[in-house]
């Protein structure tokens, strides 16, 4: 008989141990913590996801005023013309960075080659401005060396522009800041804080790669500009005469 009862409580503790085990195995709070990590990481998957698709937006959204532009070639002589809807007298930057050295045609292709700094203002030139019939002031810069391959970037910075220009823009587009279409074309500086403050420079960019005089689109051609802050192909060749 004693026996018996031995074996009942036996298996009543068995029991107890068993359930305190289940207990142990499904843990609400446990249950609970993994959960809210299995959402924690869904939530950053679709925020990433929707910076992905902001970005994606913004790379095709089409710029407020367009630019065409094309760069002549003539020895050290640069020629630029071309046609804008922006107003008139709006003013064009100009800047010409050299390619390193060691820097291949392939390279430059790809958008992946390094560029020195720009040459100075007072050799190559400042920039160009808009006529009154929206086209874009022929004008002559200087080439240093024939024997370099160069970035020419033609910029407008809508902030840089007289305050009138700026009323103009703002009638015809809106906010300054909110222009569609506008890239960074320079990163926010502290040592330059007191020209553009603390926010980065936002504008429009058009470039073309020069190679050497002796290269093709080196020289005798006209090369037409092209959107993207760095400098994307060699240009599109529109006219070639001389030795090509």
């Amino acid at each position: 008989m004693y026996s018996h009862r031995f074996g009942i409580v036996l298996l009543i503790l068995s029991s107890c141990l068993f359930l305190s085990a289940c207990r142990i195995v499904f843990d609400p709070t446990a249950q609970n913590a993994e959960q809210k990590e299995v959402q924690k990481e869904h939530r950053q998957k679709v925020k990433v996801q929707e910076q992905e698709e902001v970005a994606q937006e913004g790379a095709e959204e089409e710029p407020a005023f367009t630019i065409h532009a094309s760069l002549t070639l003539d020895g050290e002589n640069m020629v630029i013309s071309g046609d804008t809807d922006l107003p008139p007298d709006t003013f064009l930057k100009i800047s010409l960075k050299p390619y390193k050295g060691n820097a291949t045609v392939e390279e430059i292709e790809e958008n992946s080659a390094v560029t020195l700094n720009e040459v100075p203002a007072n050799i190559v030139g400042i920039g160009t401005s808009v006529q009154e019939d929206g086209t874009i002031s022929t004008k002559t810069f200087v080439r240093p060396d024939t024997s370099t391959r160069y970035r020419f970037e033609l910029i407008f910075e809508p902030e840089g522009q007289e305050e009138k220009i700026k009323q103009q823009l703002i009638e015809q587009a809106g906010s300054l800041d909110e222009l569609s279409g506008l890239q960074v074309i320079k990163e926010a500086d502290p040592e330059d804080s007191m020209v553009h403050g603390d926010d980065p420079v936002k504008g429009y960019i058009q470039t073309v790669n020069i190679m050497k005089a002796d290269e093709q689109n080196g020289d005798g051609v006209t090369l037409e500009f092209e959107s993207g802050k760095h400098g994307g192909s060699m240009g599109t060749v529109l006219e070639a005469w001389g030795r090509f």
